[in-house]
């Protein structure tokens, strides 16, 4: 708050509390601009004849805090759903207090992860009425906001996850990412990877056909149905909790996650092939309350977006890693049989045909499949 604007505020109080009266205590209807409300103060002080400007102005400097002062360090809240095991969290989010405070000490984060908050619904409302700072979520939930983000849950619209990364950072999607933060107040920071989905059964799915009356539990946003349906699969909306007893109990015949994922949930104890079939590169979003980015200033704008994209980084090397060491020791101990020879190109013909047309981002699915390698 600047000098002169602080004189204006002293005079526009000393005019007020002349109109008025001073008490022997302010009421609690005070103007809270004053920051007077919450002091008692001596009665020789509140007599008309002794408050002045220069007296309401020793208040304002000493009982408020200019914005400037109080934005240093400028703290911010981050909560997402992913389990603290969850490479999400162990190589990414359960760093980035640190990291921050290695580059900037003007900037203070507070993670709570494994759905602490809510549920990625709860925490999508939250960060848009700015209760949050920082979220995460995926192109499947955001596409309930504008449907063609939903083309990166979309089945084989990415060969691997470096393509996935490239895409999402790329020309193609800025435009889409930049309808969230015109219409929601929501910024993308960054996308990370969340790691390969493949197919996990009791029998070996190396083709379309495999799969053919074969009850996949997928997620229950459309996107998430669609693609099971796009790989030829009956797909079956069964919340992720509760994956694990119906695969136990033969309800679902299937699922299909990262490895890691596979691995934390324990669905390898209950499924006896891993099926590599790569159908979706999954991926994450990084979300920022569009008000509390315009509030910090060039610097710590930098600060946060430099340590964001390393721990980027970061999580990617070690979802990668993780898989490549689960399959190996699997395959070597036999917890589950590696099924390698899965005809990907049969499927990725099937699922381009079923996402060609008919979809709210079938123009924008196109476009990133026929990229070349």
């Amino acid at each position: 708050m600047s000098v002169p604007s602080i004189v204006v505020l002293a005079f526009v109080a000393h005019s007020l509390l002349t109109l008025y009266g001073a008490q022997s205590t302010f009421s609690p209807t005070t103007p809270k601009a004053w920051c007077m409300n919450r002091t008692r103060l001596p009665n020789w002080m509140l007599h008309r004849s002794v408050v002045s400007p220069v007296l309401v102005l020793v208040l304002l400097l000493s009982g408020c805090q200019s914005e400037e002062a109080s934005d240093k360090p400028l703290r911010l809240r981050m909560a997402h759903v992913y389990e603290v095991s969850s490479p999400t969290h162990a190589y990414g989010t359960a760093h980035l207090a640190q990291r921050l405070k290695q580059v900037t000490s003007d900037l203070d984060v507070t993670v709570y992860p494994a759905a602490q908050l809510g549920t990625e619904a709860e925490l999508l409302e939250q960060l848009v009425a700015g209760e949050l700072d920082l979220a995460i979520s995926g192109p499947s939930f955001l596409a309930m906001w504008h449907p063609p983000l939903g083309v990166l849950d979309a089945a084989y619209a990415s060969r691997d996850l470096d393509q996935m990364l490239e895409t999402a950072r790329g020309e193609d999607m800025a435009p889409h990412w930049d309808e969230l933060r015109k219409r929601f107040d929501v910024r993308v920071l960054d996308t990370w990877a969340y790691g390969s989905r493949h197919i996990t059964s009791n029998i070996p799915i190396r083709n379309p056909t495999d799969l053919d009356g074969f009850r996949l539990r997928m997620p229950g946003a459309s996107v998430w149905q669609a693609s099971g349906a796009a790989l030829g699969a009956s797909p079956m909306p069964i919340s992720f909790g509760e994956v694990y007893l119906a695969l136990q109990q033969g309800i679902a015949d299937g699922q299909e996650n990262p490895v890691p994922v596979i691995k934390a949930m324990g669905f390898h104890e209950v499924q006896k092939c891993l099926n590599l079939s790569g159908h979706i590169q999954s991926s994450i979003q990084i979300l920022m309350n569009e008000r509390t980015w315009q509030r910090m200033d060039t610097d710590q704008q930098a600060a946060l977006m430099k340590v964001v994209k390393e721990l980027g980084e970061d999580v990617y090397r070690g979802t990668v890693e993780d898989e490549q060491w689960l399959i190996e020791e699997w395959r070597k101990d036999g917890t589950m049989q590696i099924v390698e020879d899965v005809d990907v190109d049969a499927f990725r013909k099937r699922a381009a045909e079923y996402f060609s047309s008919g979809y709210a981002f079938s123009e924008l699915y196109n476009q990133i499949t026929s990229e070349p390698e």
